[in-house]
Parts: structure tokens; C-alpha cells; sequence
């Protein structure tokens, strides 16, 4: 399962406040299991509603042309656990591209239909002001005018959070934000300072995604104590350290092979090598925005890096 899709299941298992009146029609009355025993399916969120109907969401990160067949899928093995029709669906898109999904399903004999939503209709502002930590963290994935203020948001919930907390809010972050690379890119910058250890058990990757994902897009630093440690101060413990400078790097040129692949389904041959060899940080952040914004993404490399 995607990092991402992690975050946002932990995150709606303990009900955002704001959010939850946005998307649902009425309030929550009790969580539902989300696997349906008769089928292999799972779905991301299911909640009964005190008007007794059932909510169901989906939290989508990609344009998934199958998307109305799946939610088809979901209706019918909800309605027989249920045994209810009084079932209210919606999709939320999350992802970084422009919406491009269908809400509906007509063949002969059916038509079926369901709500899609762009979570970046919601002004984040809404959410930040909440109490609740949760709304704050899902801001990241709203309508962003003033990144600034977001960061300076999120930094300041996690002031009165202790080391095991905040580390968690952290990550789930940095997590989500991998949707939306400006403001990781700037979130990354601003929590540099931050005295929290991070260890590869704390999240659930793979570890070559982890040391790729994490380690080097933080900028944390490596060492060994009882075995791997990662974490922001600087040392030697029996093994590699691996410098703030040089991890940020290497984020860097991470970031942007990642989202030209993301652009262009693959990555050019020889842009690898030359991405390694850049060694200018701001650089690398000034042609990963101009990446995101272009829909010319080979003309910006072949004028930029000469691929």
C-alpha cells in the first residue's frame, strides 16, 4: 500500500473534526469496518450516519480510469453487508494532476453514479483554523495560497506535542505532502532544524523506498546505534553519516527525477547521470517548480540540462 494511502487512513480513523462536516452530509455516527468479509474488498473509509445512512470514501491519488467499475464494486458488497441502498459515495481526489475522473457509470440497463471531489475546492485556511491537529495536517492538500503560513501552522502544532507525537505528525507531513512538491520542498527546508529521530521501523515502506523517500528527502542523517538509526544530529555511530548538505542534495535530485517521471510516465535516458551531477540545490528547486508548471517537460530539460 502507498505511503500516502497509509496517511490518510490513519489520519480519517481518528475523524478529522472540520473536515468530516465538509465531506459528510451529516454527522458521523459510529465507524464501520472497512474490509467486506464476503469479498477481498476494502474500502478506505465507511461510517454510518445518524440519519442511519451509510457514508463511504474513497481517497484517490491518480486519475483511475476504472474508477466508476471499483466504486460499482463497493456499492454492491456495502448494500449486501448492509442490507441498505441508503448508501452515499464519494470520492476524494488528492493527487497533484487535474481532475480528469468520471463520477457515473451508463451501459444498457444501469446507470450508476456517485460524487467526486477535488480536495483542492477547500480552502486550507478552513482547516488550519481548527482545533483539531488532523484538519491541520489534511490543509496540506487543500487550496494553498500562502505556504508560509501553512508551514508556520503545522510547526506550531507541533509545539505542544511531545517527541514520539511529533515525529508522527512529521512524518505524516512529509507524507502527504509528496503530493504537492513545492510545499514538501519548502516544509523540508523549514523542519530541518528539528530535534526528532527517526528510525526505519517508525514507518511502513520498504526500505529501499524508505532510505530513497525519506531518509534523503529530509536530509536526515545515518549512523548506527543497536542498529540503523536516522536522525537530524549530526555524528558518527559505528557506521555512515551522512551530512544535512549532502542529504538535501540528494533530495533534491531525487525530487526531480520523480516528478519528471511523474510528468512523462518514464525517465529519459541520461537524465539520471545528469541530475547527479548537478551539484547546485537551488538550481535543482528553481527547475523542479519550472517541471511542475510546464506541460512542456522535455523542452524545459533539453534547454535546461541539454537532455
Amino acid at each position: 500500500m502507498p505511503s500516502k494511502d497509509i496517511a490518510l487512513k490513519d489520519i480519517f480513523e481518528e475523524i478529522p473534526h472540520r473536515l468530516s462536516k465538509i465531506l459528510s452530509p451529516a454527522p458521523i455516527k459510529e465507524l464501520l469496518p472497512t474490509a467486506l468479509p464476503s469479498t477481498e474488498l476494502r474500502v478506505d473509509f465507511l461510517a454510518r450516519l445518524e440519519d442511519e445512512s451509510i457514508l463511504h470514501m474513497e481517497f484517490q491519488s491518480f486519475n483511475d480510469v476504472n474508477m466508476p467499475w471499483r466504486m460499482l464494486r463497493y456499492y454492491t458488497a456495502i448494500a449486501e453487508k448492509y442490507k441498505t441502498h441508503n448508501i452515499k459515495q464519494l470520492v476524494v481526489y488528492v493527487g497533484n494532476e487535474k481532475l480528469r475522473m468520471k463520477s457515473s457509470l451508463k451501459i444498457k440497463n444501469l446507470v450508476f453514479k456517485y460524487e467526486i471531489l477535488d480536495i483542492r475546492q477547500i480552502d486550507c485556511r478552513v482547516l488550519l483554523e481548527s482545533p483539531d491537529p488532523m484538519d491541520r495536517l489534511l490543509a496540506c492538500l487543500c487550496k494553498v495560497e500562502d505556504e508560509v503560513y501553512l508551514i508556520e501552522k503545522l510547526i506550531k502544532t507541533m509545539e505542544g506535542m511531545n517527541e514520539e507525537e511529533r515525529k508522527d505528525y512529521l512524518l505524516k507531513a512529509l507524507t502527504l505532502t509528496e503530493l504537492r512538491p513545492n510545499l514538501r520542498i519548502r516544509l523540508t527546508e523549514e523542519v530541518k532544524p528539528m530535534p526528532i529521530v527517526v528510525r526505519p521501523e517508525d514507518i511502513r515502506l520498504p526500505k529501499r523506498k524508505l532510505r530513497k523517500d525519506i531518509l534523503y528527502r529530509l536530509g536526515l542523517e545515518e549512523g548506527r546505534k543497536e542498529g540503523e538509526v536516522i536522525g537530524i544530529e549530526k555524528g558518527r555511530k559505528e557506521g555512515e553519516v551522512i551530512g544535512i548538505e549532502k542529504g538535501l542534495l540528494k533530495s533534491a535530485q531525487d525530487m526531480l527525477i520523480a516528478v519528471v517521471e511523474a510528468k512523462l510516465g518514464y525517465v529519459p535516458k541520461g537524465l539520471e547521470e545528469r541530475v547527479k551531477d548537478i551539484k547546485d540545490r537551488e538550481f535543482l528547486h528553481a527547475l523542479i517548480k519550472k517541471l511542475i508548471t510546464s506541460e512542456k517537460v522535455l523542452e524545459v530539460l533539453k534547454e535546461e540540462l541539454n537532455i
